[in-house]
């Protein structure tokens, strides 16, 4: 690394960057500059945006998708009082993130109910040749994440689903 940055360093200020162009809906430079072309992105749960991500475009859709959910990220300082980051040697970060959002949806009546998310979690970043490339999210609450995202996106009924 040049200028004296550590590669620990270096990783964290990744993340970190990650993070703030995700908040401030700067999808373009997380696809250009933060990750690795094969990335593979983990989210465990039943709901419509689980599952495994490949490549920066889904991982983009999947971001995007929490954006209209209304989702802000912030780091939690329970790794690092300053960051909420902290590194596992030369090539992981770890990060514990609180996911919140707020939506209005319409019941099964059709009566509008809001739903809100207030979810801790922590992620697991492999930085590799200054890239993000894999992500395992790690959820402290499954059951209320996918209550969110199901009310949030709800399926088409079984013949639009199937057809």
């Amino acid at each position: 690394m040049s200028n004296g940055t550590s590669a620990r360093e270096a990783n964290l200020a990744l993340v970190t960057r990650m993070y703030d162009c995700f908040n401030r809906d700067d999808m373009d430079t997380i696809r250009r500059e933060i990750f690795a072309p094969g990335l593979i992105w983990n989210l465990p749960g039943h709901n419509p945006v689980a599952g495994t991500k490949n490549g920066a475009e889904e991982v983009i859709q999947f971001f995007m998708a929490l954006r209209r959910a209304n989702i802000r990220v912030t780091l939690d300082p329970a790794a690092d009082p300053a960051t909420g980051l902290d590194t596992f040697g030369e090539t992981t970060v770890v990060e514990v993130h609180r996911g919140q959002g707020e939506v209005t949806v319409n019941d099964a009546s059709g009566n509008p109910v809001t739903m809100r998310l207030n979810a801790l979690n922590c992620t697991h970043y492999r930085i590799e040749n200054g890239r993000i490339a894999r992500v395992q999210v790690y959820i402290s609450d499954q059951h209320t994440v996918d209550q969110f995202f199901n009310a949030v996106y709800q399926l088409k009924p079984i013949p639009d689903r199937l057809a």
